[in-house]
């Protein structure tokens, strides 16, 4: 049987105190659960080996291992181990230790005298649900990394054939190669507008992929939105002669300055142009109207195709979405022209949504981006992802809740860092070090409430405000927490949609 197989759940227990070692083992033999196989190490080196020769469920460290401590083997443990739970232990509770020990991946910590009187079957079972919780989140990010990988490097091997197919179809049809009948113009056209479109589609998701994974910075420099919009209409005529489209534009009498990526947002208006001539019958009319309201430049494309039901309204902007509408779904695609677009819209400090009173209506997609003067000086933005490089700070006294939080925040972004404190005091004192770019509060904790840390946080200069969601179980709490300046409020129990999206609202706010 390999160790993949082994049906038992295996513990090891590492101290360099024999009658601890005695004590825990003696506590959990005692517990007789079947499958349960039992282990000890006297010191890191002994437990790292056992760990290289066989997998562990669930190891038990104490914090004191001479030479070393048990941190540096908890840092071992989670790189080479990373499926292996691990609780610290230690003689004397220490918050300082037992912080530390939550930031390097330590699923619980407690001191030698509640362990022994820890109802062990319990802490046995939760450590098994939250380890599983945090296997399943990173399991799915690997899928994830892999199929993303597997797509970018059959695009990558495509664009090559497909450039030669183009490149060719394009010298026979003007001519080089020898006179062409008008039936085999008609072939070449149809090929080579068949490969531009694939190459389209292809282009798409490696830039989504570079654009979400943050790999290129870009570059922001004063442009005429209005001649932008111009040359992309200039460009998408040949789609529209093909379907007899009547294109109205109303771009107004002046330029309309914004700071931009020029390359990048004409994608993203050719993706609008392309988006309607689609959907839009044969023959139909398209709108296209450029306005300046309150400082911002808003665009908007409109045609009277089929609209959109206002249940996939939420889903447009999602990846592959339109690909997900079945095999009788009508109108082509993979689904990834508007959240590519959405994307390099927000890293312009724009914003892009759609309207449509329904099936039948038409549908009008539009961008805001806010407007800058001729002279603006560039600006380079680094991240393609909203909550790259941010940081959360998560005050919460319960480390179960705190385990909870850290697991919903996984799902948000690799890239997001996540700190915790267990007390008021903690929080403030680790803002002094790093400003976070989110603090995730509880009310009720012991020493300094979450009232008076968000009182303390109101003293703050301006340009060290932290913002704040505070998390509560009382309702009462609600308003109390928004007079003392909390930027929203959360009660107990709650989805782990809705705080997914309430913090990336309050982390997208948030001041750069």
């Amino acid at each position: 049987m390999t160790a993949a197989q082994d049906p038992r759940f295996r513990i090891l227990v590492v101290d360099d105190e024999a009658d601890n070692r005695t004590v825990l083992l003696g506590r959990l033999q005692a517990l007789s659960l079947p499958n349960l196989a039992l282990e000890a190490a006297k010191d890191g080196d002994e437990a790292l080996r056992k760990l290289a020769e066989a997998p562990f469920d669930l190891v038990f460290l104490d914090y004191r291992l001479p030479p070393t401590d048990g941190l540096d083997v908890l840092d071992k443990i989670r790189q080479h181990h990373p499926k292996t739970a691990v609780v610290m232990t230690t003689a004397a509770g220490s918050e300082q230790i037992a912080v530390a020990a939550m930031k390097k991946g330590a699923m619980d910590y407690l001191s030698h005298q509640d362990l022994r009187r820890a109802d062990l079957g319990q802490l046995l079972r939760r450590v098994v649900e939250i380890r599983d919780l945090v296997n399943q989140n990173m399991e799915l990010r690997q899928v994830n990394q892999m199929k993303n990988e597997f797509i970018a490097n059959v695009s990558h091997e495509l664009r090559t054939p497909l450039t030669v197919v183009i490149g060719y179809a394009n010298t026979m049809r003007d001519g080089s190669l020898g006179p062409l009948n008008e039936g085999q113009q008609k072939a070449l056209t149809s090929i080579i507008e068949r490969a531009e479109a694939l190459l389209t589609t292809l282009n798409n998701i490696l830039r989504i992929r570079e654009v979400h994974e943050g790999k290129n910075s870009i570059l922001l420099k004063p442009a005429d939105l209005k001649t932008l919009v111009e040359a992309q209409i200039a460009r998408a005529a040949k789609d529209l002669k093909r379907k007899k489209l009547t294109l109205t534009a109303s771009l107004g009498a002046g330029p309309a300055w914004v700071l931009a990526d020029a390359e990048k947002l004409g994608h993203v208006v050719d993706n609008l142009l392309s988006n309607a001539a689609k959907f839009s019958p044969a023959g139909g009319d398209l709108e296209v109207a450029l306005t300046l309201v309150g400082g911002r430049a808003r665009l908007s494309v409109a045609d009277r195709g089929p609209g959109v039901a206002p249940e996939l309204m939420p889903h447009v902007f999602e990846r592959f979405f339109a690909a997900n509408q079945g095999p009788t779904r009508e109108y082509p695609g993979l689904g990834l022209g508007l959240p590519l677009s959405k994307e390099i819209v927000e890293r312009h400090g724009g914003r892009i949504w759609l309207e449509s009173q329904g099936a039948g209506t038409g549908a009008t997609a539009c961008i805001e981006l806010p407007l800058c003067a001729p002279d603006a000086l560039t600006a380079v933005v680094e991240a393609a992802e909203g909550l790259r490089k941010k940081r959360i700070l998560i005050v919460e006294d319960n480390p179960d809740l705190v385990e909870v939080l850290m697991l919903f925040l996984a799902s948000v972004s690799r890239n997001l860092s996540i700190a915790t404190a267990r007390s008021g005091f903690e929080a403030l004192e680790k803002i002094k070090d790093e400003t976070p770019s989110l603090m995730i509060l509880d009310v009720m904790m012991p020493g300094m409430d979450g009232f008076e840390v968000l009182s303390r946080l109101r003293r703050l200069p301006d340009a060290e405000r932290v913002p704040v969601l505070v998390l509560t179980g009382y309702s009462d709490a609600v308003q109390r927490a928004r007079e003392a300046g909390a930027q929203d409020v959360m009660l107990k129990p709650f989805e782990k949609n809705a705080f997914v999206k309430k913090v990336l609202q309050l982390l997208q706010d948030a001041p750069r």
